[in-house]
C-alpha cells in the first residue's frame, strides 16, 4: 500500500492546458537579430513573465548566449532570475522604490531617471551600475533632455555608482520619414553630446527595441547612434513594424476535448445563448477559457485546429470552458489534442491572427495568457 501511494506521489501531474515553449525557435530568433548588424548588441527583454512565455524558462534557454544583460522590468522579476540562477547580468528597467534598495548588496544594474533611486544606490548598493533613461519626446519616464546637465553634474557627486549606460524608448519606428522618430533620434544624439562635453562615457547606448533593426527602413539609424537593442517581441517571433519572415513565433497553446455532445438545429451554445445552430452540430467541449487568455472578444469568431483542422468557437468564451465545432473532425475523442494558439503564422489561431480578430496587438494576448498554465520546453 505504501509502495503505492509513493509511486503515486512521483507520478507527473497531468496538466489539461499547457503552453509549449520552442528552445529552437527561440534561439533562432536571437541568431537571426544578433546578425541583423554586427555593431549591435543584442538584450533579450524577459519582463511580464517572458511576454507571457514564462521567465525562468526563456532565460535558461538564453543564458548561455553572449549578450550584455537580460532586460526585466522590476526588481521582483530580477529576483525571479537570481532564484532560477541566471547566469548572466540583469537591468531593472522599470522604477524600483527606493526602500526596497536598502537591502544587502544586489546583483543587478538599474535604469535611473530620478536623483533619490541614484542617491539610495549610491548609499546602500555601492558600485552599482546605473543606466540614465532619458525622455526623448516619448513623454512617460525619463528625465527630460534639457535637465540632463544639471542631472548628471549631480550625479558626479555620487562616487560609488557607475553609469553604464545611457538609454530612451521610442515612441515609433515603422518609418525614419515619421517626425517622431527624427526627433527622438536627435534628442538622444544630443544626450550623448552633453555626456561627452561632461566626460561621462557610458558603455551602453540603446533607444531601441528590435522594431528598429527588423524594420530595414531604420536599421541604420539606429545603428548610427546606439550599440545595444533591447529584444523584445521579435524574440518570441513577432515584429510590430512590419512583417519578418525570418521570425518564428514560440509558443504553442494546446488543451484536451473534456466532453463531446451533439446539438440540434436552432437550439443555443454559451452565456445568453449567443450562438444559434443553423444545423445538427457535433460540439466539443474544451477545458479552458478567458481565465486562461482566451479572449472574450474571440466568442462566436475565433478558432482551434485539431488535426491541423480549423474548428471555430461556438458562443461565448467563458471563463473556464470553450465550446467549438467538431462537424469537420472524424471521429473525435475526448482526450483528443486541441490547439488553441499555434505557432505557424498561416493558422487562424496564430497568435497574430488571434490579435487581429480582437483588433488588438500581440503583446495583449501573450502577456494574458495565465501565469497557472504549465510551460513545458520542446
Amino acid at each position: 500500500m505504501l509502495d503505492k501511494l509513493i509511486k503515486a506521489l512521483k507520478r507527473e501531474y497531468q496538466t489539461l492546458n499547457i503552453i509549449e515553449i520552442s528552445r529552437n525557435n527561440l534561439l533562432s530568433n536571437f541568431k537571426y537579430l544578433a546578425s541583423l548588424n554586427k555593431k549591435i548588441k543584442i538584450a533579450p527583454v524577459v519582463k511580464s513573465n517572458g511576454y507571457g512565455h514564462g521567465i525562468e524558462n526563456i532565460a535558461k534557454i538564453l543564458d548561455d548566449l553572449n549578450f550584455p544583460f537580460f532586460c526585466v522590468d522590476s526588481l521582483f522579476e530580477a529576483y525571479l532570475l537570481q532564484k532560477a540562477l541566471v547566469i548572466n547580468k540583469v537591468l531593472v528597467m522599470g522604477y524600483t522604490n527606493p526602500e526596497n534598495l536598502k537591502v544587502k548588496k544586489l546583483p543587478f544594474s538599474f535604469a535611473v531617471f530620478d536623483l533619490e533611486t541614484a542617491k539610495v544606490l549610491n548609499e546602500f548598493q555601492p558600485g552599482c551600475k546605473i543606466h540614465i533613461f532619458v525622455d526623448t519626446g516619448m513623454h512617460r519616464e525619463g528625465i527630460p533632455v534639457k535637465d540632463l546637465p544639471q542631472f548628471l553634474e549631480e550625479l558626479k557627486k555620487l562616487p560609488n555608482i557607475k553609469i553604464d549606460g545611457l538609454m530612451s524608448h521610442l515612441a515609433s519606428s515603422e518609418s525614419k520619414s515619421d517626425p517622431i522618430f527624427a526627433s527622438q533620434i536627435k534628442q538622444f544624439q544630443k544626450a550623448k553630446e552633453i555626456c561627452k562635453k561632461l566626460k561621462i562615457n557610458p558603455k551602453w547606448f540603446h533607444i531601441s527595441a528590435t522594431g528598429g533593426i527588423v524594420n530595414p527602413k531604420t536599421r541604420s539609424i539606429i545603428a548610427s547612434i546606439s550599440n545595444l537593442v533591447r529584444a523584445g517581441l521579435a524574440l518570441y517571433g513577432f515584429s510590430s513594424s512590419t512583417f519578418d519572415p525570418n521570425l518564428k513565433p514560440v509558443l504553442t497553446l494546446k488543451t484536451k476535448i473534456s466532453q463531446i455532445k451533439k446539438i440540434k438545429k436552432r437550439e443555443k451554445v454559451g452565456y445568453n445563448g449567443t450562438y444559434i445552430a443553423k444545423k445538427e452540430l457535433t460540439v466539443g467541449i474544451l477545458p479552458i477559457g478567458y481565465y486562461d487568455g482566451i479572449d472574450r472578444r474571440l466568442s462566436n469568431k475565433g478558432w482551434v485546429t485539431i488535426n491541423n483542422i480549423p474548428c471555430k468557437i461556438l458562443g461565448r468564451v467563458s471563463m473556464n470552458i470553450n465550446s467549438v465545432d467538431l462537424t469537420k473532425i472524424t471521429n473525435p475523442q475526448v482526450g483528443q489534442e486541441v490547439v488553441v494558439f499555434s505557432s505557424n503564422p498561416q493558422d487562424p489561431n496564430s497568435i497574430g491572427n488571434v490579435a487581429k480578430a480582437c483588433k488588438t496587438i500581440p503583446y495583449d494576448i501573450l502577456i494574458s495568457l495565465a501565469s497557472s498554465t504549465k510551460r513545458i520546453i520542446i
